[in-house]
């Protein structure tokens, strides 16, 4: 069996902050992407209004509709935390999205008193937000039990889906666009409800959909994939306030120190890095976010800096501050036996485990440099900024 853990409208909630969802909003378009709103609430859905939909559509539909500004940024740090806590109660946590979470809970049984009901209630306590969870034997009918709290057992999966309309199909289908495609197509050949499409033949829908099609018969028939849960990472995170105006190399400085900062973290171990998350805080309100994977294992300032420098081109506009977080670590840099006696590479491991037992000694601060940030200002404190060094 599968719990899924859903908040409904999460990105829409986290922008709103306390404001409440019962008047027409939406979120607005990210700076520099496609212009159409994100996520809207049940009221702009009343007059029309979807997600996807594009901006000028959508305001001509709904003019009262009042746009937030997209904060990607407290949107994967609070869902984070709440990953965090789910898989404090021992589940492996696979979410794909914001506001989806997904775990086996039949390993759970025992951890939390043998019965379904302490796995919800202990998944509901460490969510530390009103969720809700549905039950069911697969990821695509827990999230459709999730809408009503539900527990939907296995001889009965059947009798759930059938009546559920095609439109739920868009949550299990992947892209957004081409998953609106094939509902119009199943809704204007009479195929309103999931179970008309769990009685069509597979080799009949191959060949009018294609794969997408097979993959919806699956889903309406209660088929679906196994979990792929997440590996549970720490909490690695380097941030920095940036001066009024920031750009430039102002802001490549500023990635150095914060590159430097997330290396010298004695959380990390000497582990290397694989995946690595910048974000920023946006002057006039939201924020920015940019995944970067490294291509291979590293604990290089130079090479993740040079990977990194060029996504700082697509900031919107100014921001407030930078924060650079590591999404997945990789194992120890190995040593390797050096045939030669002389030259760098010997040094450079010299120099490294020296300030290893530096830091290990006096801490991670211990040995710092400076870096010119803005070598022309009038204020002292904004010309240089000391920074760990990283290990050589």
């Amino acid at each position: 069996m599968v719990a899924c853990v859903c908040i409904p409208r999460f990105s829409l909630r986290v922008a709103s902050g306390p404001d409440r969802l019962d008047e027409p909003v939406a979120l607005a378009p990210l700076p520099g992407g496609r212009q159409a709103v994100g996520e809207v609430s049940a009221a702009a859905e009343a007059d029309g209004v979807e997600a996807g939909m594009p901006l000028g559509e959508a305001l001509a539909r709904c003019p009262s509709l009042r746009l937030l500004p997209s904060d990607p940024v407290g949107v994967a740090e609070r869902w984070d935390r709440l990953l965090e806590g789910l898989e404090g109660i021992g589940a492996a946590v696979e979410s794909e999205r914001p506001g989806e979470a997904f775990f086996e809970v039949d390993g759970l049984l025992g951890i939390h008193g043998g019965a379904l009901e302490g796995v919800v209630v202990a998944a509901r306590r460490a969510a530390r937000a009103p969720v809700r969870i549905g039950v069911a034997p697969n990821r695509f009918a827990s999230l459709l039990a999730a809408g009503r709290e539900a527990v939907v057992a296995s001889h009965a999966l059947g009798g759930f889906l059938a009546p559920q309309p095609v439109a739920t199909l868009a949550a299990g289908l992947g892209p957004a666009d081409q998953g609106r495609e094939l509902i119009g197509a199943l809704r204007r050949l009479g195929l309103g409800t999931l179970g008309r499409l769990a009685e069509l033949a597979p080799d009949q829908v191959a060949d009018r959909f294609g794969a997408l099609g097979q993959r919806a018969l699956r889903l309406a028939r209660g088929e679906d994939t196994p979990l792929r849960p997440r590996r549970p990472r720490e909490e690695l995170v380097a941030e920095i306030e940036l001066p009024e105006g920031a750009a430039g190399s102002q802001l490549g400085r500023a990635l150095e120190l914060l590159v430097d900062r997330l290396l010298a973290d004695r959380k990390r171990r000497e582990r290397t890095l694989l995946a690595l998350r910048l974000s920023a805080r946006l002057d006039s309100g939201g924020s920015w976010s940019v995944e970067q994977g490294l291509g291979r294992p590293t604990a290089s300032a130079r090479a993740i800096s040079s990977l990194l420098s060029p996504r700082l081109e697509s900031l919107p506009e100014p921001a407030g501050s930078l924060r650079l977080r590591a999404l997945a670590l990789g194992p120890r840099a190995a040593d390797q036996l050096e045939l030669a006696l002389g030259g760098r590479e010997p040094r450079r491991g010299r120099l490294a485990a020296a300030v290893r037992e530096v830091r290990a000694a006096a801490g991670a601060e211990a040995l710092l440099k400076a870096i010119d940030v803005d070598p022309g200002s009038r204020v002292p404190e904004r010309r240089a900024l000391l920074t760990p060094i990283p290990e050589p």
